[in-house]
């Protein structure tokens, strides 16, 4: 089996996609597949390296395509149309596996779908998100993406609530199959089982994130100590904003972190807060990393899915987004009740184990394959 993956970006560039890209690639090599990976680089060369597979030394080929600048969020990529069909011709895939939202990837494959026709390769769309924070780009983008989901053969999300409740994903139920989030157990099955002293927040420094509803949350909860990894365009107000409520001894920024020093935190984690406040928060990948850590996590009960990660009051504490009063209530819990930190705690990891390794992602995902690709597979339009 030949798979290509189209992706975004692909690591060291940090993000939830990424992440989740780089297990299923390094997962799939182990698995003896053939797979090729085309992404946006970030500069303005073509640039084609390796990836490997860390158990079976298996190799294929990633490719990051150049990248003449940034609109909304999105790369602009010259080359991707150029770069996608020498993959089509040379590697010759039996399926391509897209990553979306990807608006550029959509056109290119679009233009080439109309150019090949039957010979294109099977379809496989992983939809990780809605485009919620760019609404006129959102509506624009709609009927570009209804028609690829139309065309594809399958699409796969990560939670039954994200499938649930996106609009996009309307009118689509025959195709879609739940595939959860899956990472490498390490380094995280190495921290120890203990609760730690410091609630801990990962995430880029934006809006959505709601780490200023988790500042205002700690303002209540006297003797609570914060890490803050990550980093983004809010910086410097919430920085001013913690100098103004006298937080600075209680709250310590740490920047950008490797994962080796990401886990260093997470050793000392008394939780993970997820505090974000709307769609745009799909699942929350760093959750997987706290449960692998024995780390309880507090997120924000939202539709799109955060809260089908865990299971609530059994690995995990769940607010209403946006609620700093109902927040500290959380933090107080955990911070003055020992015994509830540890049954968490050893409950996430439980629940990591049996759901989200990349192994159990891998699986479902070859599953899911072989049943895309199997001659009595429904193709094409729905």
């Amino acid at each position: 089996m030949k798979i290509l993956h189209i992706g975004k970006y692909y690591p060291p560039y940090r993000g939830g996609m990424e992440t989740v890209l780089e297990n299923l690639v390094e997962g799939l090599l182990d698995a003896d597949v053939c797979v090729n990976t085309l992404v946006s680089g970030q500069d303005t060369q073509d640039r084609i390296s390796t990836v490997k597979g860390p158990q079976s030394g298996k190799t294929g080929q990633l490719v990051r395509v150049s990248r003449a600048g940034l609109f909304q969020s999105q790369p602009l990529n010259t080359t991707l149309l150029s770069q996608l069909r020498k993959q089509l011709e040379l590697f010759q895939p039996d399926l391509a596996h897209l990553h979306l939202p990807n608006p550029l990837a959509i056109l290119a494959w679009s233009i080439l779908a109309r150019c090949y026709g039957s010979r294109m390769p099977a379809l496989a769309v992983w939809y990780h998100a809605d485009i919620t924070r760019q609404r006129l780009g959102a509506r624009l983008l709609k009927p570009l993406v209804r028609g690829l989901l139309n065309e594809c053969e399958g699409i796969c999300v990560s939670t039954e609530s994200l499938a649930r409740n996106s609009e996009i994903l309307s009118g689509f139920p025959e195709k879609i199959e739940v595939i959860p989030f899956g990472i490498s157990p390490e380094p995280w099955t190495n921290i120890g089982l203990r609760p730690g002293e410091r609630f801990l927040f990962v995430g880029r420094l934006v809006p959505y994130k709601g780490l200023e509803v988790l500042i205002e949350a700690m303002e209540k909860v006297p003797g609570a100590f914060l890490d803050v990894v990550g980093s983004g365009p809010l910086e410097d107000a919430l920085e001013h904003s913690i100098q103004q409520k006298n937080l600075s001894s209680r709250i310590t920024f740490h920047g950008s972190c490797s994962p080796e020093q990401l886990a260093q935190l997470m050793a000392c984690a008394r939780a993970l807060v997820l505090p974000s406040l709307d769609q745009s928060e799909t699942f929350g990948l760093v959750q997987l990393e706290a449960m692998a850590s024995g780390v309880p996590v507090i997120a924000s009960d939202l539709k799109s899915g955060v809260s089908d990660v865990g299971v609530a009051g059994e690995t995990c504490l769940l607010v209403p987004p946006g609620d700093p009063v109902s927040l500290a209530h959380a933090l107080h819990n955990i911070q003055n009740d020992e015994n509830l930190a540890s049954q968490l705690g050893r409950a996430s990891r439980q629940r990591f184990n049996q759901a989200y390794t990349r192994e159990i992602m891998v699986g479902k995902a070859l599953t899911w394959y072989r049943k895309l690709l199997s001659p009595g597979y429904p193709k094409g339009p729905s």
